[in-house]
C-alpha cells in the first residue's frame, strides 16, 4: 500500500468521523471507484467494524463501551430487503437503539440508497446523513495520474494499471436497476448529452454522486469523466446483464393483465349486444381479421377457417389494436371518454411494451399501472 493511498484514505476518514459526531449516523457509499481506499478508510475510522448483516442477525454485539460503530457490507439488503435471514427493518431497529445510547454509526455499502428495495426498515438509510467521498486532487494522485480536465477517480489516479472501462461498468453496475433504467432513459431515449449531469433527475443524481461518478464545481454537477460514451457503454452493457426478474414485476404484470382483460370483457360485451350471432366478424374490419385470423392459426387455431371459428378474437389483438376498436365510432370509448382513453395510452401503452418485450421496468411504472387497475375495477357492467 502505497502514502498516498494511506494519506488519502486519512484525509477522507477525518472528515466522515466529523460528520459522524455532528449527525451520528451517517451513510457512506464505498464501491468500485473508491475500491482503492477502501480498507484503509475503513481502518482509519476506528471504532467497531462489523458486517450489517450479522448485527441484525445479533450473532455479535457491541461492547458497552464502545462509542463508534462501522456497519460493512449494508449492500447485502439492497436486492430484497433480506440477508443471511434477517431484514433491514431488524437492522433499523437496532441501528435506532444504538444512536439512543449515543453511538455513533456509519453505514457503509458499495450501492447508493435508492438500489436499495423500498421494504419496512428501507427509510433507515433515508434518515442517515450520506457523506459523499470526494475525489482525488492533484497531488493525491500518483505521478502522471491526475486528470488534468478535474477531479480523479481514485481507482484511477492511484493505481499504475487501470482498464477505466471495466472500472466504470463496475461501477454502473452498482447503482442498481431504478438509477439505470433512469440513465437509459436520459441517454438513449432523451439524448439529454449536452447538459447531462444538470437534466437528469436528482435522485439519478444523487446515486452518480454517490458513486464518485459526478461530482460538484460549487452548485453545479460536473460528469467525472469527459467522455460520456464510456458511461453510455457500462449502461448498455449493465442492462443486458440483468437477468433478475424486477421486484414490481408481479403487481405490474398482475395488474396490466386484470386492466386488458377488463377491456376485453366490456368490447365483448358490446359486440355481442350488437349483433348476437355475428359478432366475431361483425368486430374486426377485413384486414385485422386476417391478420387475427393468422395469429390464432399460428397459435393453436390451426382448423380455423375464419375469425367467426375462433372462440372469442379480440384474445388476438394487441393492446393497441383493441384501444382502436374501443374508441371507434361504432363503440365510442364504451366506459371512458376520449380524454381518459388518450391518458391511459400514454400512460399504460408503454409498460405494456416494456413488459412484452421483457425491457426493464422504469420507476414508477407500478404506481401508474396501480392507479389505472383502480379505475378498471370501479367501471360498472
Amino acid at each position: 500500500m502505497t502514502d498516498k493511498i494511506k494519506e488519502a484514505a486519512r484525509c477522507r476518514a477525518e472528515e466522515v468521523r466529523r460528520r459522524m459526531k455532528r449527525f451520528k449516523l451517517v451513510f457512506v457509499q464505498c464501491g468500485a471507484v473508491f475500491d482503492v481506499i477502501r480498507e484503509p478508510l475503513l481502518e482509519e475510522l476506528g471504532g467497531m467494524r462489523m458486517k450489517a448483516d450479522e448485527f441484525a442477525a445479533g450473532d455479535c454485539e457491541v461492547d458497552e463501551n464502545t462509542t463508534t460503530v462501522i456497519l460493512d457490507d449494508v449492500e447485502a439488503f439492497a436486492p430484497t430487503g433480506i440477508s443471511r435471514g434477517t431484514t433491514l427493518g431488524a437492522l433499523r431497529q437496532k441501528v435506532n437503539e444504538l444512536c439512543d445510547k449515543d453511538v455513533t454509526v456509519c453505514l457503509v455499502s458499495r450501492r447508493p440508497r435508492n438500489a436499495f428495495a423500498p421494504v419496512t426498515g428501507s427509510h433507515l438509510l433515508e434518515d442517515a446523513s450520506p457523506y459523499y467521498l470526494p475525489l482525488l486532487e492533484e497531488h493525491e494522485c500518483l505521478d502522471g495520474k491526475h486528470n488534468v480536465g478535474g477531479p480523479t477517480l481514485p481507482a484511477a489516479g492511484l493505481n499504475e494499471s487501470l482498464d477505466l472501462d471495466e472500472l466504470i461498468r463496475s461501477a454502473v453496475g452498482e447503482l442498481g436497476v431504478n438509477v439505470l433504467t433512469e440513465l437509459d432513459f436520459a441517454l438513449f431515449e432523451a439524448r439529454q448529452e449536452q447538459n447531462f449531469a444538470t437534466e437528469i433527475d436528482p435522485s439519478v443524481r444523487d446515486a452518480l454522486r454517490s458513486a464518485g461518478l459526478l461530482h460538484l464545481v460549487g452548485e453545479e454537477p460536473r460528469f467525472a469523466l469527459t467522455q460520456l460514451w464510456r458511461l453510455k457503454k457500462a449502461v448498455a452493457d449493465a442492462m443486458a446483464e440483468i437477468v433478475t426478474p424486477q421486484s414490481d414485476l408481479a403487481a405490474v404484470s398482475g395488474d396490466l393483465w386484470q386492466i386488458e382483460r377488463t377491456i376485453r370483457r366490456f368490447l365483448r360485451d358490446a359486440a355481442i349486444a350488437d349483433s348476437p350471432t355475428k359478432w366475431r366478424k361483425g368486430l374486426l374490419n377485413e384486414s385485422l381479421a386476417a391478420e387475427v385470423l393468422k395469429r390464432a392459426r399460428g397459435d393453436v387455431n390451426v382448423t380455423a377457417a375464419s375469425v367467426a371459428d375462433l372462440r372469442d378474437p379480440i384474445e388476438w389483438l394487441s393492446l393497441g389494436e383493441m384501444l382502436d376498436i374501443v374508441q371507434s365510432k361504432k363503440y365510442g370509448g364504451l366506459f371512458w371518454d376520449e380524454v381518459t382513453w388518450r391518458r391511459f395510452r400514454n400512460d399504460v401503452l408503454p409498460i405494456r411494451n416494456r413488459l412484452s418485450h421483457m425491457r426493464l421496468l422504469k420507476r414508477g411504472d407500478r404506481a401508474t399501472v396501480r392507479m389505472w387497475a383502480l379505475h378498471a375495477a370501479r367501471i360498472k357492467a
